[in-house]
């Protein structure tokens, strides 16, 4: 799979190319060869009858002061969970260096696992639910062990000593921020909610908006990104051949 940016010129032949790589790896692999994560308007620089075109699902954006500052009753429920934490856990939340690798693999291993406990309690155990955890966690793995070539910001909580919940993002351009990756202990009510504010107002403040991505599907997921009321829905799509 291939994505953005490509440029502006010669998009055709730079389309051309891509596919060409893409076949040259995908073929004996019984993979699909598409252009992920291109934008609206890179739709406007090629002839795209030439190709098959599908909406995949909009990143979730949000204006960074919202994060940051929680404000209004559509938040009270965000505050809430933000002080019962600060009330009934010993934490400390630190920002994510080297040091804290070997600790946080253990803590992203630890929650692969039980999400996949989970998903069979739910019956999903046969299902693709159970295989996106498990790809989920090995990317976040990656991501921890290269966050310092990859140029990744971070930070991590830890309670009672114990790393229970990382979370780790970038500057995209200098007026927008990504949050990759955020794992947390579901057992301490509130950490979802304390690290995404914090992590915004220590690392992000100086960007006016937040992407957190898409919801991929997933019901429960979309409603989390929901409940933090994105000032917008990016459209995303994705190219295949005819």
């Amino acid at each position: 799979m291939l994505l953005p940016p490509l440029g502006k010129n010669n998009i055709q032949s730079t389309l051309n190319e891509c596919f060409s790589i893409m076949r040259e790896f995908n073929h004996y692999n019984g993979f699909d060869s598409y252009i992920n994560y291109a934008y609206e308007d890179f739709l406007n620089l090629f002839d795209v009858s030439a190709y098959r075109i599908i909406e995949g699902y909009p990143d979730y954006i949000y204006r960074t002061s919202d994060l940051i500052k929680l404000a209004g009753r559509k938040y009270e429920k965000k505050r809430n969970e933000i002080n019962y934490f600060r009330k009934h856990y010993n934490i400390l939340l630190e920002q994510f260096s080297q040091k804290h690798i070997a600790d946080t693999l253990l803590m992203v291993e630890q929650w692969k696992k039980e999400k996949v406990q989970e998903s069979n309690l739910s019956n999903h155990h046969e299902s693709h639910y159970q295989y996106s955890l498990i790809h989920e966690a090995e990317a976040s793995k990656c991501a921890v062990i290269f966050s310092e070539e990859m140029g990744l910001k971070g930070a991590i909580v830890t309670i009672s000593g114990k790393i229970e919940g990382i979370t780790l993002g970038e500057c995209i351009t200098p007026n927008i921020a990504s949050v990759l990756i955020e794992k947390t202990n579901n057992r301490f009510q509130g950490m979802p909610q304390f690290i995404y504010q914090q992590f915004c107002a220590s690392d992000f403040s100086n960007v006016e908006y937040v992407n957190a991505g898409e919801d991929w599907g997933i019901e429960g997921l979309r409603r989390a990104k929901m409940s933090y009321h994105p000032c917008m829905l990016a459209k995303k799509f994705l190219i295949y051949e005819k």
